[in-house]
C-alpha cells in the first residue's frame, strides 16, 4: 500500500520542531554517529521530507528498497511475516532509523514498516547517499560487496527473531551485521612456522562492536607476517575499516619493500587515498614478520608490543606512531629484534594498563607451556583501560614463541 506523502514545514518536521531539533534527531541515528555539523548539514541537504498517515505502510516486506528513513516525529513498527502472520520485530520512535540496507544494494525489504500514528520522517535515496560518499570508491565497492554476501544472513537473523518474538532496533541489526562481517575476515587456522610456536585469537563478545581482528600473510622474501588490527572508533563501520586495511596489507605484500615500515607507509597512504568521510576511520596496527631467530616489528597507533625474554624480563616495542589513516605524511619505521630460544613476541590490540604485569607474572615463569596456553593466560588476566568510542571487551592478540630446538 502506497503511503500518503505531503510536504512538511521546516525540513520534514511538524511546525513545533526547528531545523536544529531535526539535526539533533539525525545525530541520534547510529549510522551517523561521529559525524560533524557539516556532515549532518549535507545529509539534511539530500533528505526529502515525508509524512505517513497512521495505519499506512511505509513499505512492505519483499519490495525493492531504494530509500533510508529517519523518524523525526511519530512511531513505526517493523513487522516480519512468519507462519502467514505479520509479527512485530520492533517499534521505532523519533531519532531512530530503518531501511539502511537500501543505501548499499537494491535488495528486497526483509520486513515491513508500518506507521502506528501520523509520522514525519526524512527520506534519503540510495543515489543521493552514494553521491556524497564519493561515488564508486574502493571503500564503497567493498562495503557493497560485503553487504551482498551477508544479506541472506541478515534475513535469516530477522526471521529467527520473529519466531521467538525478539525485539530489535536498527542499531542492533547493524551491529550484528558488523560482527558477521568481521567473522568473515578472521583466519580459520593459525599456520605452522618452522622454529616457532604461534597462537592467535580474537575475543568476539556477543554484543561487541566487532572492532578488532588478526590475520597473517607471506612477504615476497618468504617471511611469514602476523598482525593485529583495531578500529579506533568501535562504531557500526568498524569491520569495514578492518576489511579495508586487510585488503591493502595483502595487496602491498605482493611487492618488495626495504622494510616493514615502508610497507605500512604505503598502506597508510592508500587508506587515505580512498577515504570517505563518515565511513572511513583510523585503524591501529601491530605487525611482526618472522625470520630465523629474528622478528621485525612495526606499529601504528596504541597497540601493545612486548618481548618476553626467557632470561626473565620484558621489553616494550611500542613507539607511539599514529594510527593508519590519521596522518597521510607519516613515515613509519620498523625495528628488528633478535630472538633466542623460548623468547616470546606478544602483540595485543588496545591499551591495557596491566599487560606488562600479566606477561611478567603469567608468561615468564612457565616457559614449558605452549603458545596457546600462554595466550589464554594473557587474555584472561587483562584489564583494559576504558577509552571513549572503544569496546574494551573486543580484543585480538598474537603470541609467537621461538622454540628451543629452532625447528
Amino acid at each position: 500500500m502506497d503511503p500518503q506523502l505531503s510536504a512538511v514545514a521546516d525540513g520534514g518536521a511538524p511546525q513545533s520542531l526547528t531545523r536544529e531539533q531535526v539535526s539533533a534527531r539525525l545525530r541520534e541515528v547510529a549510522l551517523f554517529q561521529g559525524l560533524g555539523d557539516a556532515d549532518l548539514d549535507e545529509i539534511l541537504r539530500i533528505s526529502e521530507s515525508m509524512r505517513v498517515d497512521g495505519g499506512e505502510y511505509v513499505f512492505e516486506e519483499g519490495e525493492r528498497g531504494d530509500h533510508f528513513y529517519v523518524i523525526v516525529h511519530g512511531s513505526v513498527e517493523l513487522r516480519k511475516t512468519s507462519g502467514g502472520e505479520k509479527r512485530r520485530l520492533a517499534v521505532l520512535k523519533a531519532g531512530q532509523a530503518f531501511g539502511e540496507m537500501a543505501l548499499l544494494n537494491h535488495t528486497p525489504r526483509s520486513a515491513s514498516a508500518y506507521a502506528l500514528e501520523d509520522t514525519y520522517m526524512l527520506s534519503v535515496s540510495r543515489a543521493a547517499f552514494s553521491e556524497i560518499l564519493g561515488g564508486d570508491s574502493l571503500s564503497v565497492r567493498l562495503l557493497k560487496n560485503l553487504s551482498k554476501a551477508l544479506w541472506a544472513t541478515s534475513v535469516r537473523l530477522a526471521s529467527q527473531q520473529a519466531k521467538v518474538g525478539a525485539t530489535d532496533t536498527g542499531q542492533e541489526t547493524l551491529s550484528e551485521f558488523n560482527r558477521l562481517l568481521r567473522a568473515r575476515i578472521l583466519p580459520r587456522v593459525t599456520p605452522r612456522v618452522s622454529g616457532y610456536d604461534i597462537a592467535a585469537s580474537t575475543l568476539a563478545p556477543r554484543q561487541g562492536a566487532g572492532s578488532t581482528s588478526w590475520d597473517w600473510f607471506v612477504l615476497t622474501d618468504g617471511r611469514p607476517a602476523f598482525y593485529v588490527l583495531k578500529a579506533v572508533s568501535g562504531d557500526l563501520f568498524s569491520a569495514q575499516r578492518l576489511a579495508a586495511v586487510r585488503l591493502l596489507l595483502r595487496s602491498a605484500a605482493a611487492d618488495a619493500f626495504p622494510n616493514l615500515g615502508a610497507m605500512v607507509t604505503r598502506v597508510n597512504r592508500g587508506l587515505r587515498a580512498g577515504w570517505v568521510e563518515g565511513l572511513s576511520g583510523p585503524v591501529m596496527l601491530g605487525l611482526v614478520a618472522l625470520a630465523d631467530g629474528a622478528a621485525e616489528w612495526v606499529e601504528a597507533g596504541a597497540v601493545t608490543g612486548l618481548v618476553a625474554r626467557a632470561r626473565g624480563f620484558v621489553e616494550d616495542l611500542s613507539t607511539g606512531s599514529p594510527p593508519l589513516g590519521e596522518d597521510v605524511d607519516h613515515e613509519y619505521a620498523s625495528s628488528v629484534v633478535l630472538l633466542g630460544a623460548r623468547d616470546r613476541v606478544v602483540a595485543l590490540t588496545g591499551s591495557h594498563g596491566n599487560a606488562t604485569e600479566v606477561v611478567e607474572s603469567e608468561l615468564l615463569p612457565e616457559y614449558a607451556s605452549n603458545a596457546r596456553d600462554a595466550l589464554a593466560k594473557l587474555l584472561g588476566g587483562l584489564e583494559p583501560i576504558p577509552v571513549e568510542g572503544e569496546d574494551p571487551a573486543d580484543v585480538s592478540a598474537t603470541i609467537i614463541t621461538r622454540t628451543a630446538s629452532g625447528s
